[in-house]
């Protein structure tokens, strides 16, 4: 049986884990210690295969880093589960701890206030990867509260969520297969939120960020008519960015080239026209075995670069998940909205991949978007027909499980080609026969952040419609009487 031994500094810990958790757990527990040097001493001579240290055990020998820093030099095979205490990110003090326990191998770090001991068991059997606290580095930005902070047991019937969540202010807009209106949704979704997004308290609206992490291709720039920038694009910036993470995913220890390289992805964000608090950051147009050179982490450092800037990130990803940039992507996002469409062939295929996002563990994480609806409705209040009734419709894909946020209806193709050419999403209109339309995308915008004139678009909308039918049956009453 492995071994693990107790080093939090708190007997209410220590108790809690012998006498609740000792029997759930595939674990023999062969004692405390109180002190930083009776700890280090102690795993050199048991070697446990596990050790739960906490930022309060006792001593002044050393500091907590250096402790866990010698038992991981001199004890590779020791697993370290570390209570940190609560993570505030205006502290400045000791800014580097958590990133250099990252980097050094620690990754079983919790650093939430309370601590319940159902969490302490899932990463007793359940270790962390690297790639789950990536955040952490923050680019040795890392800020820890360090005063006095006492880390309290939780009752174990208050299980806590130790899903990853992903970032707060970044969304994904992603589909299975192109066509589907991804970068159309993408693009108007992120200026609704910069020109209509409720202003903050300093009065602005927020500051909102459109990337499309796609390397081979252009749809964000083309949509919002930002030129093909050569030197500032979505490759420049991966190429830039491996080159301050060596080959064993770690950062260099090279604080002036960091910089330079994180002022380079600031200059790499254009400014859109129509609503200056939006900024892209385009694709570009490269071969194939040029993408094999980018790696994921290298879009874990550039979000992780950039969501502390922006209120809102919005991602266009690629529509394959075997590409580089989707599944890093799909778990840092808060939520990731797909893009799909009428085509059955399309549904069936979404119901399949429900069964990979399950699997991967971001199921939770996924919202649908139905784009280019067809309604007999939506055609009439643009001026055309339906030639006959759709057998398979937007209810339809309701009853095969897809809970729809939004039904965007299909835009005549004079409408869409217009705006495409002009750089003008439709969100910006203030034409009557794309309120439907623009009250769509104004429904998803406003999940991610509080929308000021949705109500009115709804109303106008309502009145719109009102008035176009009331016309047209006193028309067809006339016609009648003839």
């Amino acid at each position: 049986m492995k071994r693990l031994l107790l080093a939090t500094g708190n007997p209410k810990i220590d108790n809690a884990v012998k006498i609740k958790l000792s029997k759930e757990i595939d674990y023999e527990i062969i004692g405390s210690v109180d002190l930083k040097r009776d700890l280090i001493n102690k795993v050199k001579e048991e070697k446990p295969d596990l050790v739960i240290v906490s930022k309060i055990l006792g001593g002044k020998d050393y500091s907590i880093l250096e402790t866990l820093l010698t038992i991981r030099t001199e004890n590779p095979n020791t697993r370290i589960i570390y209570l940190a205490g609560h993570l505030d990110s205006s502290n400045k003090e000791k800014v580097n701890e958590l990133a250099t326990l990252v980097m050094s191998g620690v990754y079983d770090i919790i650093h939430e206030r309370d601590v319940s001991l159902d969490l302490i068991k899932e990463l007793i059997n359940h270790p962390r990867e690297r790639e789950q606290v990536l955040y952490l580095i923050k680019h040795i930005k890392t800020n820890v509260v360090y005063e006095e902070e006492l880390v309290e047991v939780e009752e174990v019937e208050d299980v806590e969520d130790i899903e990853e969540e992903g970032y707060k202010n970044v969304f994904l807009v992603s589909s299975i297969k192109p066509g589907t209106g991804k970068s159309f949704v993408s693009t108007n979704l992120a200026t609704c939120i910069a020109k209509y997004g409720k202003r903050k308290e300093n009065g602005e609206r927020p500051k909102v960020a459109i990337i499309e992490a796609d390397l081979q291709n252009l749809s964000v720039g083309t949509v919002l008519k930002i030129d093909d920038d050569k030197e500032h694009n979505l490759k420049t910036v991966m190429d830039k960015i491996s080159t301050i993470i060596d080959k064993d995913g770690n950062l260099i220890d090279d604080r002036l080239q960091i910089m330079t390289v994180n002022n380079f992805i600031e200059n790499s964000f254009q400014q859109y026209d129509l609503a200056k608090n939006l900024y892209a950051l385009v694709g570009s147009q490269v071969r194939m075995e040029e993408i094999s050179d980018v790696k994921p982490l290298y879009y874990v450092y550039l979000i992780e670069k950039v969501l502390e800037d922006f209120d809102v990130v919005i991602i266009d990803t690629n529509s394959s998940l075997a590409h580089t940039t989707t599944l890093p992507l799909l778990k840092m996002c808060n939520t990731a909205y797909y893009v799909i469409d009428l085509d059955f062939n399309n549904i069936s295929n979404n119901i399949r991949y429900k069964e990979t996002l399950k699997n991967i563990e971001v199921s939770d994480k996924i919202k649908y978007v139905l784009n280019k609806d067809i309604t007999e409705e939506n055609r009439e209040l643009t001026n055309r027909i339906l030639v006959e009734p759709l057998e398979f419709n937007a209810d339809s894909i309701k009853e095969l499980g897809f809970d729809l946020v939004a039904r965007i209806p299909e835009l005549p193709i004079e409408v869409f080609l217009n705006r495409l050419f002009a750089g003008q999403p439709v969100i910006l209109d203030n034409k009557d026969y794309t309120l439907k339309v623009r009250y769509e995308i104004s429904k998803i915008a406003n999940e991610i952040w509080p929308i000021e004139n949705i109500d009115l678009i709804e109303k106008d909308y309502e009145k719109y419609k009102e008035k176009f039918f009331a016309s047209k049956t006193k028309k067809g009453g006339l016609f009648f009487r003839k």
